[in-house]
């Protein structure tokens, strides 16, 4: 793991999220700069000039293609780019930011979630830091209670998550895939240990108000590949039973 910390317009919180706060140039060039400092997160320390390392950035569900590169110059600047498709997305996203937030110039930040290889899920969180430097990112997604499903008002998107009820959720079901019985550890040793995903059966996006997770019943732990394949089609999240059966269709468990 690198070093965390802010970088700029960078906000490493652990190996596996970071935050953008976003510009201008992020919406009009349809790409943004990674500092030397968070290459490590993108595992693209070792480009070369002109090389580039494809990515794959999971946005609302449907993937798109990206890619970092580093330039040709004496600046051995590294950049991220995606697509048009993806730029239209993003642009739909500013313009509605601007038009709730009322903040004619703002723009909102956005978080990148690694979900394994060169897959990174991104989600806009909506927070402005540019104009304040007291505001510390860290503090925005740090979440103490049990209750889960609360919107906070410094968010427009982002729903609360309780690190207890994971936690929770491991002690009860295990580290084992519940739908294949993959376990990290068994695969990569001790750099797997201890690692699996945590699952909510009932998306928070679809909660009217806070409730109270009950870890045992709305929690289940998977592996990445089965987490990645539950919420595969935007219209239709998966169940867990429901996965298993596909899984023996194609003979997975024979």
């Amino acid at each position: 793991m690198g070093e965390t910390g802010k970088f700029y317009s960078w906000e490493i919180i652990d190996n596996i999220t970071a935050i953008k706060n976003c510009d201008k140039s992020f919406f009009q060039h349809r790409g943004s700069g990674v500092p030397r400092e968070i290459r490590w997160f993108f595992d693209s320390e070792n480009l070369q000039n002109g090389e580039q390392k494809p990515l794959i950035l999971i946005y609302e569900n449907n993937e798109y293609n990206a890619h970092i590169e580093m330039e040709s110059s004496q600046l051995s600047r590294t950049r991220m780019f995606w697509k048009s498709d993806l730029k239209k997305e993003f642009d739909g996203v500013l313009k509605d930011y601007r038009l709730k937030s009322g903040k004619e110039n703002g723009y909102p930040s956005i978080k990148f979630t690694k979900i394994f290889g060169n897959t990174y899920e991104v989600e806009f969180i909506g927070l402005d830091l540019l104009n304040d430097d007291n505001i510390n990112p860290l503090e925005t997604i740090e979440i103490e209670n049990r209750v889960e499903g609360k919107r906070k008002k410094i968010y427009t998107t982002k729903y609360e998550r309780s690190p207890k009820n994971r936690e929770e959720a491991i002690k009860i079901h295990g580290t084992r895939c519940m739908v294949c019985d993959f376990n990290f550890e068994e695969a990569y040793g001790e750099l797997g240990k201890d690692f699996i995903e945590v699952h909510h059966t009932k998306p928070l996006y679809s909660l009217e108000e806070e409730i109270e997770i009950n870890p045992e019943e709305d929690l289940v732990c998977l592996c990445s590949n089965c987490h990645r394949m539950i919420h595969r089609r935007k219209d239709k999240i998966l169940t867990v039973e429901e996965l298993k059966e596909i899984m023996e269709e194609h003979s997975i468990f024979a």
